[in-house]
């Protein structure tokens, strides 16, 4: 079976290590160089520790993980709002659980499959032809191939779901804010895993990655859905956080490669059926939980495990039916979770903000955590 996999990030490179233990080699191409992938931080939970474990990594992403500990919020003129520590969550998941950067996790991925089939990068699709018997893709470098089966992994705004299922927009459903992220130097260490103010319809604040940079993380209520240019995104990022204090007026007045940092709406996708014919849609160019959930990279390492194992082993159809059934209602609860996290994220008064600041360190201590773990945590989705 020849398999074209669209989008060499976390979902893609998963699925290509996983079929690869099957004896299938796909062909993966990736629109960015090798190397631009971001720089924010991504979280490894319970579904991806297992896949992990599957594919023998966890040492390698154990090696690459950021510290954890403390986690201060403060208000917007610098004064404490509340702490907890993320050691507390590494221990009521029974230490299945860290941070890692983006650009480390997707190296790992890479050299775990290197060598082994071939990754284009810098390399688009540009139209998709499925007569039934396979589909013939046609590449931004004008050269055409024919595969078996297509997968869109190629992230929220995705290409294949495009030109497969229809417009961005008809799948989309909006939380109701931006967020954006990139990789700064530090002039000094933050002192904790996590230093982040909020205020009014506005969080922000940077993650300690442990060599002298940090990974920001903003986050704004914001109806709007359409792309910005980088001058634009700098002047709203001024307009919405230029009047914080440090940590985050450095983290402002930074260089911003905006190549390698994000800038987007923060949005679900939800698509009535993730396979059409033999073209299927895996992480989030199928239903993307959003950062809020914090389960997006394991839930799609979950998914393209699953994937693989079916085409290992059934029909075509009968391998993307059964994709599906067995990931849609985790992927459902998530959604459900990150719509119900989006409400409350960030406070939409005095009041909520000093709500969040009495109820948060409760919900997150010691005592409470496996309570709060079993509401809002993914439950373990069975692999075999």
């Amino acid at each position: 079976m020849r398999i074209l996999i669209v989008g060499g990030g976390p979902a893609g490179l998963t699925f290509a290590a996983c079929l690869l233990r099957h004896g299938i080699e796909p062909v993966v191409v990736e629109k960015a160089a090798r190397g631009r992938t971001g720089g924010y931080s991504i979280g490894l939970h319970v579904n991806g520790w297992r896949v992990a474990e599957r594919l023998g990594l966890v040492e390698a992403f154990r090696a690459k993980a950021m510290p954890l500990g403390p986690a201060h919020h403060l208000d917007r003129r610098g004064r404490k709002l509340f702490s907890y520590d993320y050691r507390v969550l590494a221990k009521a998941a029974e230490g299945r659980l860290l941070a890692i950067m983006r650009n480390d996790f997707q190296e790992i991925l890479y050299a775990a499959v290197e060598g082994q089939c071939p990754i284009h990068y810098e390399t688009t699709i540009t139209a998709l032809e499925d007569d039934g018997d396979g589909v013939t893709v046609t590449f931004s470098n004008g050269n055409r191939d024919r595969f078996d089966l297509v997968i869109g992994a190629d992230g929220y705004r995705s290409a294949v779901r495009a030109l497969a299922f229809g417009p961005h927009e008809d799948f989309l459903r909006p939380l109701g804010y931006r967020a954006s992220a990139w990789r700064v130097p530090l002039a000094e260490p933050l002192g904790a895993s996590f230093v982040g103010m909020m205020d009014i319809d506005h969080q922000g604040g940077l993650y300690a990655v442990g060599d002298g940079t940090a990974a920001t993380l903003f986050c704004w209520r914001d109806e709007r859905t359409d792309r910005l240019d980088p001058e634009a995104r700098r002047a709203i990022l001024q307009k919405e956080f230029g009047h914080w204090p440090e940590p985050v007026a450095s983290a402002l007045t930074s260089a911003i490669d905006w190549d390698q940092a994000f800038f987007d709406t923060v949005s679900q996708i939800e698509v009535p059926k993730w396979s059409r014919g033999r073209i299927a849609l895996l992480g989030d160019s199928a239903w993307c939980l959003t950062f809020l959930a914090g389960q997006g990279t394991s839930t799609a390492m979950a998914g393209a495990y699953i994937l693989a194992s079916e085409l290992a082993r059934k029909s075509l159809p009968e391998a993307l039916d059964s994709y599906e059934a067995r990931m849609r209602p985790l992927v459902t609860r998530m959604q459900a979770v990150s719509r119900k996290i989006g409400g409350h994220y960030i406070p939409q008064s005095t009041f909520g903000m000093r709500l969040q600041a009495w109820i948060l360190p409760i919900m997150l201590s010691p005592l409470l955590i496996r309570f709060t773990s079993s509401r809002l945590a993914a439950p373990p989705v069975e692999l075999d």
